[in-house]
């Protein structure tokens, strides 16, 4: 297994007292993705889940559809690098230029500028609901998740819930990634996201609401904050948007017809 922190030798400083001593540090490595021996994207990532990161990309991407897609996935673990074979894809030519995708946010990121994000994202029909204890639990899970992030505290994480249950988990030093590494889960594993919750430990960006679109997930659960932008792409998708999630605390944006109170007077 690649290890994914390092130590790093620091000058810590507390007052006026000066120590030297090691630290935890998380990896960051240059993940090269190529579909059909084309160069697609260099992806900045942590050094876990590489082929569910590169599945979910693409699919997020629109190259791939269903598993039946791809033929063979081929890795360069020394060299970061990967090749996916698979379905000839229209996108790949006329839609997709190869670009270099940071692990923090950035106009390289997919967002409505992008034209096949247009063509895949619909909005959601699902009339999946939760109660609102089960969405405290989603935000009390993510408060005692990763002690990899006690380490370093340099990565974000998230998962798929459903009825109240934690089906899969992903981390990474990218919010972006995070994403794409559960759409890859879910992908291998034909999970159809309808009737599921999306929970995230960062904040809730325009781009981070277009990949729960794109996984077709009706309830998004985060620890920080929208933006103006993501909250009217969520009202305009349908997609239920909830931030600020504490153990027993969160603020309901849009579409609180999903999450069942005591009371539904509102």
């Amino acid at each position: 297994m690649t290890n994914e922190t390092v130590t790093h030798t620091i000058l810590k400083a507390n007052g006026e007292l000066l120590e030297w001593l090691d630290d935890t540090v998380v990896r960051e490595i240059p993940l090269t993705v190529h579909y059909n021996r084309e160069e697609i994207a260099t992806l900045l990532c942590s050094p876990s889940q590489i082929e569910e990161l590169t599945l979910g990309f693409l699919f997020n991407e629109g190259f791939i559809q269903v598993p039946e897609d791809v033929y063979e996935i081929r890795q360069d673990p020394a060299n970061f690098m990967i090749w996916v074979e698979g379905r000839p894809c229209v996108l790949q030519k006329e839609l997709m230029s190869k670009r270099y995708v940071s692990a923090c946010c950035g106009k390289s990121r997919a967002s409505f500028c992008f034209a096949n994000d247009a063509l895949m994202v619909k909005p959601i029909t699902s009339n999946y609901r939760i109660s609102l204890q089960e969405a405290y639990s989603y935000a009390k899970f993510l408060q005692s998740y990763l002690p990899l992030f006690a380490k370093t505290g340099g990565i974000h994480s998230g998962g798929i819930g459903y009825q109240g249950k934690v089906l899969m988990t992903s981390y990474d030093i990218g919010r972006h990634n995070v994403f794409d590494k559960l759409s890859g889960e879910a992908f291998r594993k034909r999970l159809n996201l309808e009737n599921h919750v999306v929970f995230f430990s960062g904040r809730v960006a325009s781009e981070i609401l277009l990949k729960v679109a794109k996984m077709k997930a009706p309830i998004l659960i985060a620890r920080g904050a929208p933006t103006d932008m993501a909250l009217a792409q969520a009202t305009a998708l349908n997609i239920t948007v909830l931030g600020f999630a504490r153990e027993q605390r969160v603020n309901i944006y849009t579409c609180s017809e999903r999450i069942i109170c005591n009371s539904n007077e509102f």
